[in-house]
């Protein structure tokens, strides 16, 4: 079977200001995948070069996510995207047989909102013959940090294994497709699984 793992640029951030001249609400959005991943610093106070994509700021649109869900649909059996908590909506409406799991980060960093996530959810999207209970199951959330490593976004190994075990993932029969390699810890990750 064809398996993909997704860890996109993350879909913008929307929030609602209130806009004296107008005397309403407006809706803003502040890009999640150029501060990350474009050319300039990440933020005001972090001077730190992103980790340059090339192509990272064609993911703050909502419809190249929607693009993703639709092609992953078409091209692979079985499939994962990673996300933000407000971020699920950009991949909506989700397959009926789509799966959201839950990865719990205990150190996780300070961000602009009050409320600070501590976790980050997973579209799992398992083949259609993995997905009863005979081969084993494979729980919902996942307790564990983000690797030390400086690249925003990169995942521990323990994350790659347990998405693949919700997947279903047969070593030597299975083809793994980690679509954005980033810093290179899913494909390690998988490697690693094949010794």
């Amino acid at each position: 079977m064809r398996l993909a793992i997704a860890d996109p640029p993350y879909p913008p951030m929307f929030s609602t200001r209130r806009d004296l001249a107008a005397g309403g609400e407006r809706i803003v959005s502040r890009s999640r995948a150029t501060r990350w991943y474009g050319e300039a610093p990440r933020s005001s106070s972090d001077l730190a070069p992103a980790d340059f994509h090339p192509d990272a700021g064609r993911w703050d649109s909502l419809d190249e996510h929607r693009r993703l869900l639709l092609d992953l649909l078409d091209e692979y059996d079985g499939w994962a995207i990673a996300t933000t908590p407000d971020g699920l909506g950009a991949y909506a409406p989700l397959p009926i047989a789509a799966r959201i799991m839950a990865w719990h980060k205990p150190r996780a960093l300070p961000g602009a909102h009050r409320i600070r996530s501590h976790w980050e959810p997973v579209i799992v999207y398992v083949p259609e013959g993995r997905r009863s209970r005979l081969e084993g199951t494979v729980p919902d959330v996942l307790v564990c940090n983000p690797p030390q490593i400086n690249f925003a976004g990169a995942k521990p190994a323990e994350w790659t294994r347990w998405v693949l075990d919700a997947l279903g993932y047969a070593p030597g029969e299975d083809e793994v497709v980690d679509l954005f390699p980033g810093s290179g810890s899913v494909a390690r990750a998988i490697d690693g699984l094949l010794i």
